[in-house]
């Protein structure tokens, strides 16, 4: 997909089950991808860490709809919805 040059590409868990080197390596593909050909890329994790790490923009989704979609300083530092605040928490809200 990469190879195409997509103006945004649609990721559901690259990198699992991978080893962290190789996590690495595909996280700094998409952060390349991101900065220099300012590709958009959504990408689709349970690895709160891996959203924290490479998102501008982090979004929970719960039951089909969108829960709540912020920066990602602000989602993880100060939720607006109960439900983000006791996601990024640890908690489990499913």
């Amino acid at each position: 997909a990469i190879v195409l040059e997509p103006a945004v590409l649609l990721l559901d868990e690259p990198t699992a089950n991978l080893d962290p080197q190789n996590v690495e390596i595909i996280e700094s593909i998409l952060h390349t991808l991101n900065r220099d050909r300012s590709t958009t890329i959504v990408l689709v994790t349970h690895n709160l860490f891996q959203a924290r790490r490479l998102a501008h923009r982090v979004g929970l989704m719960l039951e089909g709809r969108m829960e709540e979609l912020a920066e990602t300083e602000a989602f993880f530092g100060s939720p607006t919805s109960p439900l983000t605040a006791a996601f990024v928490g640890g908690r489990m809200v499913y």
